[in-house]
């Protein structure tokens, strides 16, 4: 029986309790030079809860998946980093890009081939 499947679901269930008070985004907020969407995701607790717990996903996603699967989610991931840097300082658009990523992620773990 493949327990990657119900491992990965309890993982995906589990990735918002591990977003503490103490998590951080995923990439140093300490830096000076962030960029403007960086800034306002550190700067906003729910933006960086959306971060952490987008980050999260995409790991558990991206050891799961096949090789091609995995290479074609890190190319959307690229793309949607850019996209997400367009939004610049604008929270309210951070925080959709955050749900249509969060939505895209969902339907990647859909994809996933389970055993019939």
């Amino acid at each position: 029986m493949d327990l990657k499947k119900p491992l990965l679901a309890c993982g995906l269930l589990l990735a918002p309790s591990l977003v503490s008070p103490a998590a951080a985004a995923s990439f140093d907020c300490g830096k000076t030079d962030l960029a403007a969407d960086e800034k306002a995701i550190c700067d906003n607790r729910a933006l960086n809860d959306q971060d952490v717990k987008m980050a999260t996903t995409f790991d558990i996603l991206t050891q799961l998946m096949a090789m091609g699967a995995r290479d074609t989610l890190r190319d959307e991931q690229s793309k949607w980093l850019k996209k997400r840097q367009e939004c610049s300082a604008d929270v309210a658009c951070l925080t959709a890009a955050y749900e249509e990523r969060m939505k895209r992620l969902g339907e990647a773990f859909q994809s996933i081939n389970r055993p019939l």
